[in-house]
């Protein structure tokens, strides 16, 4: 499966951008999901910046897994983070994201593209606001759907509790991860979220 896995990845990226095709076939990010994510960054080359970087998050996996994925599109390397979904996609609170939503009141994680915009300290401390790109995210501004940390997604609430506590849309680090992603994701890279 692995070895397919990786005959899937090379063969999706033979027409992807020269500065994508020293991605590596690890198998950490899926190759369908890598696909689409390069096909969501080509479509919208004008909202974002070739910063090198490509952020997946892949919401069919358990909250107890790192499934929020940095692409460095020149090296290839790959690293993954833990990160929370919204109450509102997962009212069982299973761990496991069971639908995506755009619509305000949801507390739901949105499907789709966004750009990673500006740094704010809110409530949270330091923050990142993200702008939805398709028709499917669009509100995530107004909804104040962002990047941050909370104790939820800290290692400890992860060891007690076997997943991560729930956010009101948005991605939720613990704040070491935050501290990593901050330094290795530059504003308007574009992110992509899905499952």
């Amino acid at each position: 499966m692995t070895r397919l896995i990786a005959i899937c990845t090379l063969f999706l990226l033979a027409a992807a951008p020269a500065h994508a095709k020293n991605i590596n076939a690890s198998g950490a990010v899926r190759a369908d999901l890598l696909n689409r994510a390069l096909e969501a960054q080509k479509i919208h080359a004008k909202q974002t910046k070739d910063t090198g970087r490509l952020v997946i998050v892949d919401y069919s996996r358990h909250s107890k897994e790192k499934r929020l994925f940095v692409v460095n599109l020149e090296t290839g390397d790959v690293t993954g983070f833990r990160a929370a979904h919204g109450r509102g996609s997962d009212t069982d609170h299973d761990g496991f994201l069971d639908r995506f939503s755009d619509e305000p009141g949801s507390n739901a994680s949105p499907e789709g593209a966004l750009v990673i915009a500006e740094e704010y300290r809110g409530k949270h401390g330091l923050s990142l606001r993200l702008d939805g790109l398709d028709e499917t995210d669009k509100s995530s501004r107004d909804r104040a759907i962002v990047i941050h940390a909370a104790d939820y997604a800290e290692p400890d609430f992860l060891s007690r509790f076997g997943k991560l506590g729930r956010s009101n849309g948005c991605i939720v680090f613990s704040k070491a991860d935050l501290k990593r992603f901050l330094a290795e994701v530059p504003k308007g890279t574009l992110m992509f979220v899905s499952r």
